[in-house]
This record gives structure tokens, sequence and C-alpha cells, in this order.
């Protein structure tokens, strides 16, 4: 039962569930009768090996399912999470996304190990700290839209060179829904040996273009400005984020609409026109508020037009929602599948879905099924 796993990712996913369970090294000891807290520290360094017995009563002291310790695709412990979520959900509902949307990450760490596609032993990061200004935020955006040449309008393949230059993959992910909509914009994810991104696939395209640059933000200062576990979704350059969202979000603003550009394409004897600045605002790829604070930040516009223009909302008669998760990942799932290095009542599972759904999902990126129904 523990052979197919190593004793750290058992340890880790142990000291996960005890500090989940707001519970001390002493008292999960005295829980399972060790003499002392170091066995269980011992335990959670993957310095002592787990016994099944020991295992069971883990199980039925921190109120886990089995699975959870032994799920090789289970990254609880390893990867840390940093989400934009509604002040609604809950923080039980909150870990238990976590926990589903870990897995998909395990399951893409594991796909990625499988191809031989390992971690680069550089990584990308920002010459950016807390004591930065936002000038410096938003230098460090414009220079990584030349380095990466996105162009005049960077929103355009922003998703592409984060995936292919930059190896950070991103997942477009169904989330929580509440009483008022969408309850999770995105997410980073930061592993030892890899970083992603999940955006909600249901949110506005301007939305998810933000949350993509905000999350990117976070991924390339992790080490010098590890992020809240939760940060409130819905701020667009607003007032009132701490200074980190604060840098956050002045990064993705230039990241997505640079000055140099808003300068080049903006009649400025049509800026107090709302619907002419809607439509810049689409060029742009990103929501009429994000670009209403941008041309305030810019003093392009004065604070009555940035009420007005945020006030509006994108139209999305002609936006069709994406594909779960990415070709990339559906495409080396497939491959995994019709190699049988994995089965796909254990893909389907990981994915929170049956046979039938996991078949669907390969149809809808055109690739052929490598299983029977």
């Amino acid at each position: 039962m523990l052979d197919h796993i190593s004793q750290r990712m058992i340890g880790y996913r142990i000291k996960a569930a005890r500090e989940s369970s707001n519970w001390s090294q002493q008292r999960l000891a005295e829980e399972l009768g060790f003499k002392d807290r170091q066995t269980v520290s011992d335990l959670e360094k993957g310095k002592r090996a787990l016994k099944p017995e020991e295992l069971m009563r883990i199980c039925a002291s921190l109120d886990r399912d089995i699975e959870f310790f032994i799920d090789p695709f289970v990254i609880a412990g390893e990867g840390q999470f940093s989400w934009r979520a509604d002040s609604a959900l809950s923080q039980e509902e909150l870990e238990d996304f976590e926990l589903k949307a870990g897995k998909w990450i395990g399951i893409l760490r594991w796909l990625r190990e499988s191809k031989g596609r390992k971690p680069s032993a550089l990584k990308y990061s920002l010459r950016i700290s807390a004591t930065s200004s936002y000038e410096d935020a938003q230098k460090g955006a414009e220079s990584l839209v030349k380095e990466l040449e996105l162009g005049m309008f960077p929103g355009e393949r922003l998703l592409e060179s984060v995936e292919n230059r930059l190896d950070i993959p991103v997942l477009h992910v169904d989330t929580i829904q509440g009483d008022g909509g969408e309850w999770i914009s995105g997410a980073a994810c930061s592993l030892r040996d890899l970083a992603v991104i999940l955006i909600n696939r249901n949110e506005p395209p301007g939305r998810q273009n933000w949350d993509l640059a905000h999350e990117l933000f976070h991924i390339l200062t992790w080490d010098a400005m590890t992020p809240d576990h939760r940060e409130l979704k819905g701020f667009e350059m607003g007032l009132n984020a701490r200074r980190m969202e604060q840098l956050a979000d002045n990064f993705a603003s230039a990241l997505l609409m640079p000055e140099s550009s808003v300068e080049k394409i903006l009649d400025l004897d049509k800026v107090t026109e709302i619907d002419y600045l809607y439509e810049i605002s689409s060029v742009f790829r990103v929501t009429p508020m994000a670009f209403s604070w941008r041309l305030f930040n810019l003093k392009i516009i004065d604070d009555l037009v940035r009420c007005e223009l945020s006030a509006r909302r994108q139209d999305l008669s002609e936006y069709s929602v994406p594909n779960l998760f990415s070709s990339n990942f559906m495409e080396m799932l497939q491959e995994t599948l019709a190699h049988g290095d994995l089965s796909a009542r254990k893909a389907a599972k990981t994915l929170g879905t049956n046979l039938r759904g996991l078949a669907d999902l390969f149809k809808q990126y055109n690739l052929v099924v490598p299983f029977d129904l």
C-alpha cells in the first residue's frame, strides 16, 4: 500500500493534515501512542517509515481518507497556493477545492516528468521586492513585454508566451459558484520544481487576462514576496488592496497595457467618449475597469470618466468559454493513456469526472479517445 510513494511525500501530507486540524506534533504523538513528538517530526520529514497500522490510526485521528496519504497526485504539504477568492467563500470550502485542484496539478507534474519534461535549472524571476515602487513593477512588466516579444497588444499572446517561453503551465478550470457568481477567479501554485497558474474559464475574457498577468507576477516574485493564501477577487487597480497586491496590479496593468501602446492607439480628442474607450479596452483584451484605472493613473482621464467607464461590462455575446485545462495537458494525458501508463478510470477520477466525461474532454480538443467506453 505504501510502496509506490516515498516516505518524504507521505511526511508532507501528514504535516499538512495535522496543521489543517490545528494539532501540535505532541498531540498527534499522544494520539498515536508514541513516546514523544520527535517520532512525529521524523515521520513528517520522511526520516522514519510509516507502518500501515499507523497510517490507519492517522486517518482516523485527523479525519482523512486514506487516499489523501497514498494518492500519487496529491500535492498537499508541497504546493503553496495563493487564491483570488470571494470573501463569502468559507475557508473549509476553499481548502476542499484546493485539495481537488492540487490533484490536477499533481497529475500534470507526473505527466511532465513521465515525458522527460524536467524543470529548468534556471528560474525566471523579477527583481522586485516589497520595498519596490509601483513604477518598478511597471518597468519590470514593460521589460517583460519586450523580452517575450508580446507586441503592441500583449493580451493577444500572453497565454502562449507564459506556457511556452516561461514554461509555466496555465490550466483553465471550473471553480466554485456562489449566490453572487463566481467565487474564485484564479490561483498561483508554487512547488519546488514547478509553478502553475489556474484561471477560472467562466470569467469574462478580460478578467481572465488580468488574472493571468496578476498571478504571473506572484509566480515571478514568489521567493522574494510569498503571497497570502487568499486575496480578495474583484479589485483591478483598486484602492483597498495590500501593497503586494497593488504591486501585482501595477505589474498586470503595464504588462497588458504598455504605456507606449496606449499612447500610439489613443485619440486624445476622444478620451471623454465612453463608447470609444470601451472599444479600445477590447483591443487590449482587458475589462473596461482595468482600462479605466490604467488611463486614470497615466493622467489621461479624470475620475468622473474613470467611474463611468468602470461601470461598463464586457459584451460576451460572441465569447466562447475555453475548454477545460489546456491542449498541452490533454495531449500528454492522451499519449499516456494510449501507452497504458495510467488507467483511464484513475485519470477520470483525478480530474473529477467519469469515463464519458473524460472522453468528451478529448473530443473537445479534437483528440482521439484513447480508451473504449
